[in-house]
């Protein structure tokens, strides 16, 4: 069965490409086949100068077939007129793959004359431009116009080309000839016929398509000759495209003129589908925890397809068949697997990821490091509740070391020394008020506590070496106190009460703490519900357990 099929491939791109420039070959099954139709005419046809040898460019057609073969190349036969043909061949010898472009290379033009265009073939026959650059003896032969280029497509949506080649992708107009390697040779004498062209001279081209929502593809080239833009419409068994050629001919006199141009594809890759679909299910996870994993990457060669997960799983609809999938995601070793696709049935696929060796050493430090920072910061809390500030300081800073911004060791060690200092204050006034209470022994102690939180503490340092002098003495026998009876309520005024009452507070207020403690417990005897003995009671109390804690 053959199909006649209408593909617009440009003026004389016959292999897949943009408008006229070439692209990577797209006949990617061994055995596909297409064929088309192209149709341009000139935009405007006005001639100002009939009598001169310019005149406005006709209309004219194309017609190719093209086959595919091996699966990276193509060969296109077109016809321009009923007298006149040519055979095209493109070559991808380098997939686009991990990140890197595509490169192919081919042959355009191979026909049995020197010069050709879609009009006919000779050096006297063509556009406006070609009959201009033949001249002043500087139209390139078209025969064999070898190119090589690359193709790049970003995130699926741009696809660019660059590429150089010789014959056709070679122009000698006033914009067109900065474009190839004679402007170097000839610069501004492009024009002059006694300059010589060099017959191996190669041109720049280069293009790109941008993909729009609805299968639109927007489309813009530079073929080295002349600039085009249009626009194509990819259906999955045909495409349809309307473009503009020469578009630099909008600013030029007449007859000299842009070009419209239309065509329309089709081919027999139907053939070679499967009708009927299946679908895969992906559940991607952590090998230990099972915890789903995020963001990761499924990768389907097949299709030279990548997908980005967003919450651990993954569904796709694909025709049936065998796909190679690849999860990766950083810090996991790659998985891979083959899976087969069948029509009608959801394919459930679970993805145990391992994590890398060099992963599972950085979370076993980091869980060491964890541990290490929980450990410090509690024994410095424990450490600041006890008075040992230095200790809980260089808790603190180990803290700090392993974690610089860690908030509460910051906290901590910014109290510590307004600590430190309110705690010399208060055991230095304790030792004072032992040491007049002949109680030698806790003043000691005090002055102890005082010389281990500041150890240049003069004061502590002279109390402590003339209590342990007197400590020392041996101690003179003790006279047997007589024994007072407990005076009864009955035996107390109120007077009497109240003076005892006014005794406490002033031992409380010179931080007599245990004996304003017993005149309290005294009062309280004698009157239970006397309020201000019970109140001073609790502050003598807790001001006697803030002293024996440390804090």
């Amino acid at each position: 069965m053959f199909i006649l099929a209408f593909f617009l491939v440009g003026e004389l791109c016959h292999t897949s490409g943009l408008i006229d420039i070439p692209t990577a070959p797209r006949y990617d099954i061994p055995g596909m086949w297409g064929g088309g139709l192209t149709f341009s005419f000139p935009l405007f046809n006005e001639d100002p100068n009939p009598n001169d040898d310019l005149k406005p460019d006709p209309k004219d057609f194309t017609m190719v077939f093209r086959y595919g073969f091996l699966g990276r190349g193509e060969v296109a036969v077109a016809m321009y007129t009923p007298v006149t043909y040519a055979l095209s061949v493109s070559y991808l010898f380098k997939k686009e793959e991990n990140n890197a472009p595509a490169f192919f290379a081919g042959i355009d033009d191979i026909s049995y004359n020197t010069h050709l265009s879609t009009i006919g073939m000779s050096a006297d026959q063509g556009f406006i431009e070609e009959k201009v650059y033949n001249s002043y003896h500087h139209r390139p032969w078209e025969l064999f116009s070898c190119y090589l280029a690359m193709e790049k497509s970003f995130s699926r949506i741009f696809d660019f080309v660059l590429g150089i080649g010789r014959g056709r992708y070679i122009g000698y107009g006033w914009r067109s000839h900065i474009f190839n390697t004679d402007f170097f040779v000839l610069g501004d004498d492009y024009t002059n016929p006694d300059k010589k062209a060099s017959a191996w001279a190669f041109g720049v081209f280069f293009g790109g398509a941008i993909k729009l929502p609805g299968s639109l593809e927007l489309m813009a080239e530079m073929d080295g000759r002349d600039g085009n833009a249009g626009l194509r419409y990819n259906h999955r068994y045909f495409s349809l495209t309307l473009a503009i050629a020469k578009c630099e001919h909008f600013g030029n006199n007449r007859p000299w003129s842009p070009r419209f141009i239309l065509g329309f594809e089709s081919t027999n890759r139907f053939q070679f589908e499967t009708p009927k679909v299946g679908s895969i299910e992906c559940v991607i996870r952590d090998n230990t925890t099972k915890q789903l994993l995020v963001n990761s990457v499924v990768d389907i060669r097949e299709l030279n397809k990548r997908y980005k997960t967003r919450g651990g799983t993954f569904g796709l609809s694909l025709p049936a068949g065998n796909y190679t999938i690849t999860v990766s995601k950083p810090n996991y070793v790659d998985y891979i697997t083959k899976v087969k696709v069948k029509p009608g049935i959801k394919t459930k696929l679970i993805f145990n990821l391992k994590k890398t060796e060099e992963a599972l050493i950085k979370e076993a430090a980091f869980i060491e490091k964890e541990k290490n920072i929980k450990q410090y910061f509690e024994q410095g809390k424990i450490y600041y509740s006890e008075g040992k500030l230095d200790q809980a300081k260089a808790a603190f800073q180990m803290v700090l070391s392993l974690n610089p911004v860690h908030k509460g060791a910051r906290d901590y060690l910014s109290k510590i020394e307004p600590r430190r200092q309110e705690l010399i204050r208060a055991y230095t006034t304790e030792a004072l008020s032992r040491e007049k209470s002949k109680d030698l022994t806790r003043a000691l102690a005090y002055w102890q506590k005082v010389l281990e939180l500041d150890t240049n503490n003069t004061q502590a340092k002279a109390a402590i070496a003339k209590l342990q002098n007197q400590i020392a003495k041996p101690k003179k026998p003790r006279r047997k106190k007589a024994v007072v009876k407990k005076p009864t309520r009955s035996r107390m005024t109120t007077a009497e009460i109240d003076a005892l009452y006014k005794k406490g507070v002033s031992y409380f207020t010179a931080e007599k703490y245990d004996e304003a403690l017993k005149i309290f417990k005294r009062v309280l005897a004698y009157n239970p519900n006397h309020k201000g003995a019970r109140e001073y009671k609790k502050r003598t109390e807790a001001r006697i357990k803030i002293l024996k804690s440390g804090g």
